[in-house]
């Protein structure tokens, strides 16, 4: 199923706002703590540094992979965005740690809605590859917990070609990939409780 362009455009808008707006809200209520001097306490620091990590990890990871001809320079550039990333999204508890194999820069924005899809489905940590060969691109995800399953099932809805009934916009990223791609590239997905696995092509 093909999305309208005004569709698509407010589908991927709605999901970066909302990965972003939690972070600006941290911004807005941490500069209440700060004094007419600028002084602040290690407490207060430390929150606004932290959202001002997240803010810059997820602005820049977005620009590519929903921007205008924006590619990373070089994979290692383009691995450390996407690690960036997946640091907002996982804990330090339970990190997620990423694996390129074949990847190039040229192929950022279809890197970065690649991982996005895969850190999506993660309850705590795992490990993601991104695998590139000359037939095809391969996800793949592990973890020693569960994934998601609501998640990965509105994921094969989406496969499929349908539009998932619930939170159109938590599934942004795999629609766009889903229309970059058009209806004549394969896309291939299997999954269980504790393995993942995405074939492009």
């Amino acid at each position: 199923m093909s999305y309208e362009k005004t569709e698509l455009a407010e589908i991927i808008l709605t999901r970066t706002c909302h990965d972003l707006i939690g972070n600006i809200g941290t911004l807005q209520n941490v500069l209440e703590f700060i004094g007419p001097d600028g002084a602040m306490d290690g407490e207060t620091r430390k929150l606004l540094e932290t959202a001002s990590y997240l803010l810059n990890a997820r602005q820049k990871f977005f620009r590519v992979a929903f921007g205008m001809t924006t590619a990373a320079h070089s994979t290692e550039e383009l691995k450390e965005l996407c690690e960036r990333y997946i640091s907002t999204v996982g804990t330090r508890n339970y990190p997620i740690s990423l694996n390129f194999q074949g990847v190039s820069p040229q192929l950022s924005k279809m890197v970065c809605l690649c991982v996005m899809t895969a850190a999506d489905i993660f309850i705590k940590g795992g490990q993601i590859n991104i695998g590139i060969n000359k037939d095809n691109i391969t996800v793949k995800a592990v973890t020693d917990y569960k994934f998601q399953e609501a998640e990965i099932n509105a994921y094969k809805t989406v496969i499929g070609g349908q539009k998932p009934n619930d939170n159109i916009s938590q599934y942004a990223q795999l629609i766009y990939l889903r229309e970059l791609l058009g209806e004549d590239v394969p896309m291939k997905l299997d999954a269980s409780a504790t393995e993942f696995s995405l074939v492009i092509g």
